[in-house]
């Protein structure tokens, strides 16, 4: 008998076992690559991240301009005004508000304006690009350059005593109101002055604040002047009366546009007499400075000069008389004060009765135009002239042009400049107008005037020429 083999299931139920364990791993591993080739994808079209988000101004046309001056000192009540544009032959408004009169603007040429009150210098169109002003001191051998109204302004070594005191001028040279906040530090730090937050200026008009009468003190002060709404001209006028010794002496104090590490003080008087040095530091951390020499040759330190430490927002006082007048007698032209953070610096200078003041210069590297007052009368002793500049960035050319009032060319020089060392050019006493153009560098420079009847110093600073229009653009969301 036979038997017949009953037909056995085991190779089919391991081929569906096998299929089974096949279709299982595709499908894990198409569940694990697809998310990975998805993300590749993703990662070759995601857009690049964006640029930095801020983009500079672009440049345009000036078609208007506004100078601010300070008001006139006895005697000299013209207002100087030029134009640093070539083919420009207009006018311009001089005045505040309704006061305001027509004066003439001619390229190459200084004319005059009569306004013994603080005022604005306005420009348009073709006169507002290049426009320059400046006042003298008349009697006192002082001179100050008329400029834009600014959102900050410091000004340092500032008196609210009996023998030294300072008045700080507002201008408002718009029709609507504006305030200005002033913050007052001293020696023992931030001065408690409420009447000098929230100062309103009326359109079309100046306040005059004297500081010994708010905030009498006998230390030296700086201010931080911030237009808190509209546009303010501040300016400082700065005093020292003796009484019983020296005759009243003024000038007017440069203001600083911000504190710096490298603060330098460019317009030393010659001769011999009393020399502060003011450094005032707004920050919060105790600061320490050193100070050196700028001549012709080199940048030093001098011996007997001790580090300066200036605690937080505080200024000090430091006595640099013996010190200055030795450098002054080796033909020094000026100061550096290098510091720890940023500060704001002067020295004020008491030479044979009269009051200068050297403040913390602004760097240029484009044409610098300022005005220089008349030349003294033949009675007294001839001015002499120079101007003096320092800390070039890198080794490069000054041309220095002088001109008279009517546009003619008194002297034209050019000057070597490096890093480290400062510069003299002697101009002629009857420069009016005076051009410094560096080349291939950047510098910084002062114009030093001075005869028997004392010495002025008219920090060198460069037109407008150009209106800044800011960048604008949709947000994302």
């Amino acid at each position: 008998m036979s038997h017949s083999q009953p037909p056995s299931t085991a190779p089919h139920g391991g081929r569906r076992t096998a299929a089974r364990r096949s279709r299982l791993n595709l499908t894990v591993v198409l569940a694990v690559v697809l998310p990975v080739l998805s993300a590749g994808v993703l990662l070759l079209v995601r857009p690049e991240a964006p640029d930095d988000a801020t983009y500079p101004p672009t440049r345009t046309t000036l078609t208007a301009s506004t100078l601010i001056c300070p008001s006139a000192l006895p005697g000299a009540p013209g207002v100087a005004l030029t134009t640093a544009s070539d083919d420009v032959d207009g006018q311009v408004q001089v005045g505040l508000g309704d006061k305001a009169t027509a004066a003439d603007l001619v390229s190459g040429r200084v004319t005059s304006a009569d306004d013994a009150g603080a005022l604005a210098v306005v420009g348009e169109d073709d006169a507002a690009p290049g426009l320059v002003a400046g006042r003298a001191g008349g009697d006192d051998a002082a001179v100050a350059s008329c400029l834009p109204p600014a959102a900050v302004r410091w000004f340092t070594g500032v008196g609210a005593g009996a023998s030294h005191r300072s008045v700080l001028e507002l201008t408002n040279p718009d029709a609507g109101t504006a305030v200005a906040d002033v913050t007052v530090l001293g020696a023992d730090g931030v001065v408690d002055a409420p009447g000098l937050r929230g100062v309103s200026v009326a359109g079309g008009s100046s306040v005059r604040i004297d500081l010994a009468a708010l905030v009498p003190r006998t230390d030296e002060l700086a201010l931080e002047v911030v237009a808190a709404r509209g546009r303010i001209g501040a300016t400082v006028r700065d005093r020292i009366d003796r009484v019983g010794t020296d005759p009243l002496t003024q000038d007017w104090l440069p203001g600083q546009e911000e504190p710096s590490t490298d603060n330098v003080l460019l317009g030393l008087a010659p001769g011999s007499g009393r020399r502060t040095l003011t450094v005032a530091n707004p920050g919060t951390d105790e600061v320490r400075a050193q100070l050196r020499i700028i001549d012709t040759e080199s940048v030093f330190a001098p011996d007997g000069v001790d580090e300066i430490r200036v605690p937080p927002q505080s200024v000090v006082r430091v006595p640099v008389t013996s010190v200055v007048d030795q450098a002054v007698a080796q033909d020094a032209i000026g100061l550096t004060l290098t510091s720890t953070a940023p500060v704001t610096a002067s020295v004020r200078s008491m030479v044979g009765g009269d009051l200068s003041v050297a403040t913390a210069g602004t760097r240029f590297d484009t044409d610098a135009t300022v005005l220089l007052p008349e030349a003294p009368d033949s009675g007294r002793q001839a001015a002499t002239r120079q101007v003096v500049l320092a800390q070039a960035t890198t080794a490069g050319t000054v041309q220095v042009v002088a001109r008279a009032a009517d546009g003619s060319t008194l002297k034209e020089k050019l000057v070597e400049v490096v890093p480290d060392r400062g510069a003299v050019v002697a101009v002629p006493a009857a420069t009016r107008m005076l051009t410094v153009q560096p080349a291939r560098t950047s510098v910084i420079g002062s114009v030093v005037t001075s005869a028997k009847g004392g010495a002025s110093v008219l920090p060198l600073t460069v037109p407008v020429v150009n209106g800044l229009v800011p960048h604008v653009r949709p947000g994302l969301p």
